[in-house]
């Protein structure tokens, strides 16, 4: 999907104000892609775009990261888009998945073909049209036996038992990433170790993450373990889930264990806070070439 980034100290309902306006690829398993590319990763995206000029610099930003994308044409529909404005320090979201949703439950597990690693975004799974290719990839990671984490997406989408599309998804896939309001949501427990060991109790493995207090991960009824975050220089908080998994997947493909993930996973989350926007900064004239075969570790 096609980030636009809005900031403002303040919107003028009718009128106009100045502000800083930011256009980028983004999407949360784009970006994750993005995260698992930098660090090592041979990487496949399963997402859909446009025949249109948005579609056309997604597929661009892909490449040039060395990011294989599957379906390899344009599917139906406009490519999809984030709005997402800060106005006075608060943010908000409008999104349109466009053409994602017409990505059906083959083309989906298809794309999971000698895959290393899974990773498979709450969004889809929250959303009618998308959830049965959703369900099918984190179905096929579990199935395959290889890691493979859900993520929970966005707190205030999942209460009410709105969010048991997401659970049910991470207990085929064996592990659920939240962050500690999301893990509130679903459990219904605020206190951070209570909600881990709950949903662990559920789905098998609960990682949750809370900011600058680190971590917890909750595996089985084992008690929970928390993980440091390391000392970082904030400048933006935009991509730090997404970094957090593309490294917690890199290194369970590697054959860690959750713990021992997770740490992986808060060094570069670290790492993506003193980065403006949701993808790590290119390296100076650097150009991958055109991604080949997936590796059968490593990928997400």
């Amino acid at each position: 999907m096609v980030d636009v980034s809005v900031e403002a100290p303040a919107l003028e309902r009718g009128g106009d104000v100045g502000g800083a306006i930011r256009l980028g690829p983004g999407g949360s398993a784009a970006n994750v892609a993005a995260w698992a590319a930098v660090a090592g990763g041979r990487v496949r995206l399963v997402a859909g775009r446009g025949d249109d000029l948005a579609g056309r610099l997604l597929a661009a930003a892909l490449e040039e990261r060395g990011i294989e994308l599957h379906p390899v044409g344009p599917v139906a529909g406009p490519s999809g888009a984030m709005l997402v404005v800060t106005e006075a320090g608060e943010r908000s979201f409008v999104a349109d998945p466009g053409a994602n949703l017409g990505l059906g439950e083959g083309t989906v597990v298809a794309g999971l073909e000698r895959a290393g690693a899974v990773f498979v975004s709450g969004y889809p799974l929250l959303r009618p049209a998308t959830r049965a290719a959703a369900m099918a990839a984190a179905e096929a990671a579990g199935r395959a036996g290889v890691p493979a984490v859900v993520d929970a997406a966005s707190w205030p989408l999942l209460t009410g038992g709105a969010g048991e599309p997401v659970l049910a998804a991470a207990e085929l896939a064996g592990t659920l990433l939240a962050n500690r309001d999301e893990a509130a949501a679903l459990a219904g427990r605020r206190d951070p170790a209570a909600a881990g060991a709950w949903l662990a109790a559920r789905v098998g493995t609960a990682v949750v993450k809370c900011g600058a207090a680190g971590v917890l991960v909750c595996d089985g009824d084992r008690p929970p373990v928390p993980v440091p975050a390391p000392a970082a220089d904030v400048v933006d908080d935009t991509g730090a889930g997404d970094a957090f998994a593309a490294a917690y997947l890199l290194a369970r493909a590697g054959g860690a264990g959750p713990a021992e993930a997770a740490r992986a996973g808060a060094r570069l989350a670290a790492r993506a806070v003193a980065t403006r926007g949701a993808w790590p900064a290119p390296l100076p004239g650097a150009r991958h070439e055109p991604p080949g075969p997936p590796a059968p570790r490593g990928s997400a």
